[in-house]
């Protein structure tokens, strides 16, 4: 790299980013800070490609020394704040944030950045905050309303996410993420609803769109609340379809995976001797099958803190594997092979520090990232008395509540009934050999029981978890708490047993996933 120019060397970082060559991509950096140690470029780019590295130390590091030179440069301020975020450090987080805020002044594009990263971090009403200075700065700006509309959302301020999404709709009528955002805020109706709009601007969309799937799940959505099953279905798997065509997922790695992690803990587990006093609750499971609903019936106790979807416990694991060997030279099935052979202890310990003040200070707290079921038994390793609550859901309803939600980069297998039901089947398996292993000590809550029976169902979830009864527990939908899942809107009203059923809606399409699912010996009567 001898010889570039800063806008050279700057471009060559962003292309080995993109490559996922990190080394690469810091000893560019490095190089831009030798050649130019005045230009924000080397400490800035530097500090990213050290975070992406999981450096976060480092990240910070370089961040400060530029601010040390320029304190008031609002880029780096903005940096700094999320290596704080990254590191736990939460109030140093704010506190760079609220600097960045005013060396920002009026300046919408900077108002953003800082959003965005506080909209990260989960500090909702911190965000909104900026978004509301940001657009009183640029009122006419569309993304700045779709943005704090999706924050309205998550706070559960639905009337004011509609208002935001209309100033875009107002704006630009065809505009596909406000049209899905406005159809999935409330029930559509024969004489309220956009189904004319979407489908009008989906023509207008090339066929492997990213904007068209968005209207496609939006119009899906639509016609289910109108009824129309077969409309909604049509729209649906083209959706899907589009979601698939895009996508570059693998089936076999997720068969591979789920028989290596099996392997890898072949024996009963043995209780071990507690190193932290921490109890926490891990809510895990499939997407759409209720996890969000268990976790707001928790969340209302007023011994316990909701920390939301962490990935403390999977960067803790993935940092006990890096110990060992190079995590670059890994793929997916030889980490799962190495999972046996960790140590509990010190994943407590790196989890506990990664989770940070998203902790809480109440005397319990949870952790809903659904995918750490694959973990349980280093779950159980790391914190000998944490409880595991597994969410169980009919598995046609379950699949067919994934397949109808758009999941993009999270869940590739969603887009494809045959490997949506092998998934699960892989599932069911893992789930079935932790309870072989872990006899007893993993909870089964099925989401059609809290529906049908609300108040012995939180009964037995609390006295597993260690908390008692609470009446709050039973009007969760009270609860002020920001929510970011797909489940948003759902989880603020009272419980409904409408979608309990809605998948018969779909009985024959659905019926070769139901076969498969047969097949493998899974009970969907």
């Amino acid at each position: 790299m001898t010889g570039l120019s800063l806008a050279s060397l700057n471009r060559e970082i962003a292309t080995l980013m993109d490559r996922g060559d990190l080394v690469a991509a810091a000893a560019a950096a490095a190089a831009c800070r030798t050649g130019w140690p005045a230009d924000r470029a080397g400490w800035l780019t530097g500090s990213f490609v050290a975070l992406l590295a999981d450096d976060k130390e480092f990240a910070l590091q370089l961040v400060e020394e530029r601010l040390a030179a320029e304190p008031t440069d609002l880029q780096c301020l903005v940096q700094k704040a999320e290596c704080l975020f990254a590191l736990g450090r939460r109030a140093e987080a704010l506190a760079a944030t609220e600097a960045a805020a005013a060396s920002a002044g009026a300046i919408a594009e900077a108002l953003d950045a800082i959003g965005e990263c506080l909209a990260h971090a989960r500090e909702h009403r911190h965000a909104l905050e900026i978004y509301d200075r940001a657009i009183a700065a640029a009122p006419g700006d569309p993304t700045l309303h779709s943005k704090r509309a999706v924050l309205h959302r998550f706070l559960g301020e639905f009337d004011l996410a509609a208002r935001d999404f209309d100033v875009v709709l107002a704006a630009s009528p065809m505009h596909p993420e406000a049209l899905k955002g406005r159809a999935e805020l409330h029930r559509q109706s024969t004489d309220q609803n956009a189904i004319a709009v979407m489908e009008t601007a989906l023509a207008a969309r090339s066929g492997d769109s990213k904007d068209g799937a968005m209207l496609h799940f939006a119009l899906a959505k639509s016609y289910e609340d109108l009824g129309d099953h077969a409309a909604s279905w049509r729209h649906l798997s083209a959706g899907n379809g589009l979601e698939r065509a895009n996508s570059q997922y693998d089936p076999r790695l997720d068969r591979d995976i789920f028989e290596r992690i099996i392997a890898a803990f072949p024996t009963v587990e043995e209780r071990t001797a507690d190193s932290t006093g921490e109890s926490p609750i891990f809510i895990v499971g499939l997407p759409r099958t209720g996890t969000t609903l268990v976790e707001r019936i928790l969340s209302s106790h007023s011994q316990l803190h909701s920390a939301g979807e962490l990935a403390a416990l999977s960067d803790a694991i993935g940092t006990a594997i890096g110990r060992k060997v190079s995590l670059a030279a890994l793929d997916w099935v030889g980490f799962a092979e190495l999972l046996g052979g960790l140590d509990g202890e010190s994943i407590a310990r790196e989890y506990l520090a990664r989770a940070g003040a998203r902790r809480g200070e109440r005397a319990r707290f949870s952790d809903k990232q659904t995918v750490n079921f694959y973990h349980c038994a280093l779950i159980f390793r790391a914190f000998p008395n944490a409880r595991i609550v597994h969410v169980t859901r009919h598995p046609v309803a379950a699949c067919y509540a994934i397949y109808k939600n758009r999941f993009p980069g999270t869940f590739p297998f969603a887009n494809d009934l045959t490997e949506l039901a092998d998934f699960y089947v892989g599932y069911r398996q893992l789930m079935a050999h932790w309870h072989q292993i872990l006899p007893g000590r993993i909870l089964d809550i099925a989401y059609e029981d809290i529906v049908t029976a609300q108040e012995p169902t939180t009964r037995r979830l609390l006295d597993y978890v260690g908390l008692p009864f609470e009446d709050a527990c039973l009007e969760f939908q009270r609860s002020a708490a920001s929510t970011t899942t797909a489940s948003s809107v759902q989880v603020r009203q009272p419980l409904y047993d409408t979608s309990l059923q809605q998948w018969r809606n779909y009985a024959v399409q659905l019926a070769p996933l139901r076969m498969r699912l047969e097949a493998a010996g899974i009970n969907v009567s």
